[in-house]
């Protein structure tokens, strides 16, 4: 996960049973700031309004659900968080929340708090442009006994991307790899996110 735009993080509890280990990638230190859920760990790169947003947003395409995502073991879980990662850059591209949201567990705060961004960003007219990422390794465990989440370790590489503010003003942003640790389980409605941890590509917790 998420389009183009960093990471954050935050120090969340996944419970006593799943350790994630260091919680949610921070983007900010001390001084009691806010934190910048579209800030991440190997930062970024902010420039100068540097071009006008064009007439029409960029059309990108909405992400299919693989058919992997049907299964209820650790390949399922593997594809699921994939996917979520593919809705949360098309979130951003265009501003539609519904999938994003439908696969967002209530108790989320990255999720919430990139759907808070999102909503903000789209409601002054903006958007973000370019972001892709490329899942370079991909790793899941099932859930151990007393707890219902799977995790699921994507390393990924982020492209540059640009994000445009609705007055017209834009903020170019670096790429970098990253490893996103996710809390998948499943729900009636199919696989929910509990929660994204991001941390150096190294990081062996």
């Amino acid at each position: 996960m998420p389009q183009g735009e960093r990471l954050h993080r935050r120090l969340t509890v996944l419970g006593a049973v799943l350790v994630l280990a260091g919680g949610i990638a921070a983007c900010t230190s001390g001084g009691g700031a806010e934190p910048d859920p579209t800030a991440g760990a190997t930062g970024t790169a902010t420039a100068p309004p540097s071009e006008d947003p064009p007439a029409e947003r960029p059309e990108v395409e909405k992400p299919v659900p693989p058919e992997t995502m049907a299964r209820d073991d650790v390949a399922g879980a593997e594809a699921a968080a994939q996917y979520f990662l593919e809705l949360y850059r098309y979130t951003y591209a265009t501003g539609d929340l519904n999938a994003f949201q439908e696969m967002s567990h209530a108790d989320c705060i990255f999720c919430s708090e990139v759907a808070d961004d999102v909503s903000a960003l789209y409601g002054k007219g903006g958007y973000v442009k370019d972001g892709a990422f490329t899942v370079e390794r991909v790793s899941g465990q099932a859930p151990v006994e007393g707890n219902d989440f799977y995790r699921v370790d994507l390393l990924v590489t982020e492209a540059p991307s640009v994000r445009f503010e609705g007055s017209g003003d834009s903020q170019e942003r670096s790429g970098g790899s990253n490893l996103l640790i996710f809390a998948v389980g499943r729900a009636d409605t199919g696989w929910m996110v509990r929660e994204v941890q991001i941390e150096e590509p190294d990081f062996n917790g």
